[in-house]
């Protein structure tokens, strides 16, 4: 199994019709392909976390730095894991939009993320408590956005 986290910027205003669209069109073609992950949208930002084949993730992280939906992608972290942390979700996703104690948790932790993702690299532990983490909290919601 291998794993890629990378963070950006959103081109404009991303509503959530257009996320909605994206995510509709991930989430079909991570099924074809065997990929899972999440993606976490914050304040204009993007963090997603994607696994699957080594050689399936790599190509589709080139072509998300070809998408001019985002710019400054920046690469946060790849390398093979034990197993999958998304394993049931072709795309988890948050936007923040709604409020509860467990977003309020998952918002800190992401805001942690952004200000200095370089702590947040693999093997780090902290990296996989957080994405564990962020699982858990979205597992915990009654709805899979």
């Amino acid at each position: 199994m291998f794993n890629l986290v990378y963070q950006s910027k959103a081109s404009g205003n991303f509503d959530h019709s257009q996320i909605r669209k994206l995510l509709e069109q991930a989430r079909q073609s991570n099924k074809q392909k065997e990929i899972t992950g999440c993606l976490l949208y914050y304040r204009g930002e993007f963090v997603q976390y994607l696994e699957g084949g080594q050689e399936t993730i790599i190509d589709l992280f080139e072509q998300i730095q070809n998408d001019p939906r985002h710019y400054k992608i920046r690469l946060i972290s790849s390398g093979k894991s034990g197993c999958r942390e998304f394993e049931s979700w072709e795309m988890a996703y948050e936007d923040f939009m709604g409020k509860n104690d467990h977003l309020q948790f998952l918002e800190l932790l992401l805001s942690s993320f952004l200000e200095k993702p370089r702590k947040c690299m693999d093997p780090n532990p902290s990296s996989v408590y957080f994405w564990r983490t962020a699982r858990r909290l979205l597992e915990s919601r009654t709805v899979n956005k």
